[in-house]
């Protein structure tokens, strides 16, 4: 029988249109040769937006942590997320339509996923999990995502994740949130899966003529994926 690690894993959400609403009126509370440095790199619009929301993010977060945590950082048209963790950790959100995933799954799935591709929803649910493991392992898309397995379904249950048909140490949980798909990943020890996944929303908010990030007054815990089956 599998037990929880109880290593931490902290999920925080950012909605991005509330974000490009508050990034048309205030400039960024970043520092001004970070924000410059961005505005150099982006033009003025949604990504110049969503990077500096993935900065101000990241930095918060690491205000608040204890110790040195893994992060990493996802987003689609509408939703970032970032995940937190003690140990190497991956995150993907993905709100690209299912016929459009399916009709190149053979890019990124082989004759193993097909029981999980067959699945609603199979296509997106399997690029997000493979792209979260991807991310986990250090190496993004340039891990082939069609050499990613995975030995159980990952919408169900932390499903340990293969990767060249070796085992990874990596556990993948996905979670349909209706028009989009999370997936996380997390390292988890031979027989044991990630424990609770606690979960803070964080909205804009002007701070000092700046718009910044406020996390919700509470901290909840994402009881979807909060344990294995």
């Amino acid at each position: 029988m599998e037990t929880t690690t109880g290593a931490d894993l902290h999920l925080h959400l950012v909605e991005l249109s509330a974000v490009h609403t508050a990034a048309a009126h205030l400039p960024a509370a970043l520092p001004e040769r970070e924000r410059a440095a961005l505005h150099r790199r982006y033009a003025p619009g949604r990504r110049r937006t969503q990077a500096e929301t993935s900065r101000l993010l990241a930095d918060a977060v690491r205000r608040r942590a204890t110790g040195r945590p893994h992060l990493n950082v996802s987003h689609d048209s509408g939703l970032l997320a970032l995940l937190q963790s003690t140990a190497r950790c991956g995150v993907d959100v993905e709100d690209a339509p299912e016929g459009e995933l399916r009709e190149v799954a053979d890019r990124y799935c082989g004759d193993a996923d097909a029981r999980l591709l067959a699945r609603p929803g199979g296509a997106r649910q399997l690029w997000a999990a493979k792209e979260s493991v991807a991310k986990a392992l250090g190496h993004g898309l340039r891990a082939g995502l069609a050499t990613i397995h995975f030995t159980d379904h990952p919408g169900l249950t932390w499903a340990e994740a293969t990767w060249r048909g070796a085992p990874t140490g990596l556990r993948t949980r996905t979670l349909d949130l209706g028009g989009r798909h999370l997936a996380l990943t997390a390292q988890a020890a031979p027989g044991t899966a990630p424990g609770a996944v606690r979960l803070t929303r964080w909205t804009p908010g002007d701070g000092d003529g700046r718009w910044t990030l406020r996390p919700s007054s509470s901290t909840a815990e994402l009881q979807e994926i909060s344990t294995s089956h």
